[in-house]
Formats: structure tokens, sequence, C-alpha cells
């Protein structure tokens, strides 16, 4: 016999957490974190908002959580998925995809969200709901590197004015400042007629702003005074080529950014 299975929009955030820790206890990346530590990155910085996200209860305990955040961008709105998730026990009972169902009908504009490479019922899961698999996103470590160019701090709102203005890229929505809430460094960085910024968080490269042609240079002056690393994607095959040329080490965990088209509202 199924369970009872009740959808609260807007829980409290323990059951966020909890329903989400349970959700996540087997998954490929292992979460290890307290409460806190949640709200402060998947609430805060990544703006996965409570009072769009949904959790899953039987018996009232928090079963299944999916967390949900809305920004208006150049292009216009977009929702994004930050995190569906169903404790073991609770699978296979249609549960995700009334979660993904309540995503769908609440959200505004583009519907966006990302998973990992081999997690197959989830990526056959949003295949059936329209998803469609638009660029991979990889993750790398550097290895040291020297440059001469110059490195200088730049006033943030220059990456607001300048250069996501003109940016040719879009970037991904965990590294883009204007849809998550993170502390960010923007550095100019120079070598004679050769010029591009660098966005950091910490020793976490976020986006790369230059030509083509300068990927190397650019990658090399990131590099040069600590190990970093970097969120690259599929759509910017000059940072990808110059990053393997330089020998910096993909990880082993790669996602694909899928997107369904919305109406806006």
């Amino acid at each position: 016999m199924h369970p009872v299975i009740s959808y609260v929009q807007h829980p409290p955030l323990q059951d966020l957490y909890r329903a989400f820790m349970d959700g996540f206890s087997d998954y490929m990346i292992r979460f290890d974190m307290n409460e806190a530590q949640f709200e402060a990155v998947f609430l805060v910085r990544d703006q996965n908002q409570p009072t769009r996200s949904v959790v899953a209860y039987t018996d009232g305990r928090p079963v299944a959580v999916m967390l949900s955040g809305v920004a208006h961008l150049d292009t216009g709105w977009v929702t994004r998925c930050g995190g569906l998730a169903v404790a073991p026990d609770y699978r296979h009972l249609g549960i995700a995809h009334e979660l993904m169902r309540q995503f769908d009908e609440q959200a505004t504009g583009k519907r966006l969200l990302e998973v990992i490479q081999g997690n197959d019922p989830a990526l056959a899961l949003y295949d059936r709901l329209g998803y469609r698999v638009v660029r991979e996103i990889m993750y790398f470590q550097s290895v040291p590197t020297e440059t001469n160019a110059t490195r200088e701090p730049a006033p943030i709102l220059e990456l607001f004015d300048t250069y996501y203005p003109a940016a040719g890229h879009t970037p991904i929505w965990q590294v883009d400042v204007r849809t998550t809430q993170q502390q960010t460094e923007l550095v100019r960085v120079r070598e004679g007629e050769t010029s591009g910024a660098l966005l950091f968080r910490g020793s976490l490269l976020l986006d790369v702003f230059g030509r083509d042609e300068d990927a190397e240079w650019l990658l090399r002056a990131a590099a040069a005074e600590e190990p970093i690393r970097l969120t690259l994607t599929s759509d910017r095959p000059a940072l990808l080529s110059a990053a393997r040329q330089l020998g910096f080490v993909q990880d082993e965990i790669a996602q694909f950014e899928m997107i369904k088209p919305g109406i806006e509202t």
C-alpha cells in the first residue's frame, strides 16, 4: 500500500534541510553539512528561495524536497530547480515527478536545472518532462603557472556595468553574481596591449572575461599566485582547450545543464 503523500510549499527550514540530507544520503557527491551550512550555501549563496521550494511529507516526516529560485536577467525570467531529492525508501512512488510538476507550474520564464552525468534516472525524468541538455559543466584544478601579466583589483560595479553586458557567454547560475549572493573579487589583468578580467570567490575562479585568443594567457594569470579551482562549460571551447593545454586536472564529476522553454508571465 502506497503511503499518503502531502506537499507543502514554503516549509520550515529544518524540514528543507532534513529532506535534502535524507534525499542525497546515497548521492554521488557526499553532503556533510549542518543546518546552518545548508542555509548559507543552498539558500543564501545559491538563492534557492524557501517560498518557492516544496517538501513532500508522509506521516509528518519530510521525505523529499524541491529547491527553487527565480531571477530576471537580460534574456528574461529564469526559474531554476536547485535541488531535487527523494529519500531512498520513498523512491519510485511518483514523488519526484509531482515535485517537478509543481516546479513547472509555478515557474516563470525559462526552466533551468543541472544534473550530474551518470545520474541516468534523473536524466530520464527530466527528458520525459521536456528538458533538453544545452551544455556540459566541467570542474578543474589548476597546476602552477607563470605570467608576466599584472593584476589589480577592480570595483565590483564594473562587473555589472562593463563585463557582463559585453560578455559573449552566459554564466551558469552557480557562478553568476546576478543570480547568486557571493562575496566576490573582480581582478583586471594586463600585459602590454592584452587585457581581461577575472572573477574570484576566494580561490575559486568563477568567470573569465577576455578574447578567446587570450584564453591560455588569462588562465595563466588566474593561477599564477595560488592554486585555483575553476568551472568551465562546453560552450567556451577556447577556455577548455587552454585549461587542458596547461595541464589543469579535470574532476571526474561533470554535469549537464538542461533547460525547458517557458512562457513569460
